[in-house]
């Protein structure tokens, strides 16, 4: 095995990262708030992968990354991790939602009806300009707009199966767990997972490797509002809102820890505007805890707990990746000093029999 000195390094990186700043030095002089407001989506989903609920410092993140979304989420969790931690906020109810935006395919009245508020799901060709045209939209206020879950009246009615409650809830921050893994902490590595790598588990199960057609029973974007008990007062006070996707599907029929036959259901829930990583999360949270009727049961990817822990999260597999960027003389040279040994060797055997 040889080795390779490495000379010169420190003056190349440095010129690298100019070069960087030159190539980017457009994208700094945004400012956050038109990209904020302009990018919603894209701050959405880097808030949510980063694990840190600021959009200014996403948009931070975007602007130094020059609009490398993974990068940026990268940026982002990398800071939070010199955040310091105050404490655990009080838990979120999503049945308390301000709704932006809540649909439903599987019921087709529900109370409050169906609020399809912003989006372009009916807007698929690029180059084709829409007439303007006068519309009377309806005036929602905010304070109008709580609604409970389209399921809340299939619970009631006891229909829908339960999950063996946890004593305690995980947090993945603090350490993460070894097998079996509580659904708490299962929920938390989904809900700041990479929206891509989720949609492609659970399409996994979408074509036929699992739970097959799942249907969406309640999906609702708006505010929840951050309440905490204050350490001196002891009170609970209200330090912010957040906006959050919370999505409800609903599965196959399947027996619950009584042997009562319920109805099954995945949940999702994920910062800012994330529908699709949202839906996701719900159908792969479906198929992990009811695979019995899924095509290959447990064999399927997006029922294989360990799959699900260690693969969906993107800053641990963009590091991963890029850290083959990084000198790997060594490791290269010594394989290759195997390979021209082995070819030797062979050789000398082969002109040995002749």
């Amino acid at each position: 095995m040889a080795y390779y000195a490495i000379k010169g390094g420190e003056e190349a990186i440095k010129n690298s990262l100019d070069f960087y700043k030159k190539l980017t030095k457009k994208a700094q002089k945004i400012k956050d708030e038109d990209l904020i407001e302009a990018f919603t989506f894209s701050i959405d989903k880097v808030i949510s992968e980063g694990s840190l609920y600021s959009k200014k410092l996403a948009s931070k993140a975007i602007k130094r990354s020059a609009g490398d979304l993974l990068n940026a989420s990268f940026f982002l969790r990398a800071h939070r991790s010199s955040c310091q931690r105050v404490g655990p906020c009080k838990t979120l109810d999503v049945n308390e939602m301000r709704l932006h935006r809540r649909i439903s395919s599987a019921f087709k009245d529900i109370e409050g009806g169906q609020l399809l508020g912003a989006s372009n799901d009916y807007e698929i060709k690029l180059l084709v300009e829409l007439k303007k045209e006068e519309i009377n939209i309806e005036d929602f206020g905010t304070s109008s707009n709580i609604i409970k879950s389209a399921l809340t009246p299939l619970r009631e009615d006891n229909l829908i199966k339960k999950l063996p409650k946890e004593k305690t809830t995980w947090d993945i921050t603090r350490s993460f767990p070894t097998a079996p893994y509580p659904r708490s902490a299962l929920l938390q590595v989904m809900s700041r997972g990479e929206s891509g790598t989720l949609l492609g588990f659970s399409y996994t199960s979408m074509r036929g490797y699992g739970d097959v057609h799942p249907t969406i029973g309640d999906l609702r974007v708006g505010e929840l509002d951050i309440k905490f008990t204050h350490p001196f007062l002891k009170k609970e006070v209200k330090v912010g809102s957040i906006e959050a996707t919370a999505v409800e599907s609903v599965g196959t029929f399947n027996s619950d820890e009584n042997g009562e036959t319920k109805l099954t259901t995945g949940f999702g829930f994920c910062f800012g505007k994330n529908e699709t990583k949202a839906i996701s999360m719900s159908i792969i949270d479906l198929t992990l805890y009811n695979n019995s009727y899924s095509v290959g049961t447990e064999q399927i990817v997006a029922a294989d707990f360990e799959m699900i822990m260690h693969h969906v999260d993107g800053i641990e597999s963009f590091g991963f990746c890029n850290h083959y960027k990084l000198p790997h003389y060594v490791t290269f040279q010594t394989d290759y000093q195997i390979f021209k040994s082995a070819k030797k060797y062979a050789k000398e055997k082969e002109e040995k029999l002749k």
